[in-house]
């Protein structure tokens, strides 16, 4: 993505593990001061990264947890 603007352009980066049952109210309240959500999934095996998607965040994908 290349952003092209002399205006300043926000973005709100999320790191998330399995967070499936939070990361829908993160990103939809993050959106609200930022220009765009960048969720970097560390490696869930539950649907976290799908619902960041769908709800317009980019998702960075880890094949596996780094911390773990």
């Amino acid at each position: 993505m290349t952003i092209k603007s002399s205006n300043p352009y926000a973005v709100a980066c999320v790191p998330a593990f399995n967070e499936e049952r939070n990361i829908g109210g993160v990103v939809v309240q993050a959106r609200k001061y930022v220009d765009r959500v960048v969720v970097c999934d560390d490696g869930s095996v539950d649907l976290m990264g799908a619902i960041a998607e769908g709800l317009g965040a980019v998702v960075i994908r880890h094949e596996r947890n780094r911390v773990v």
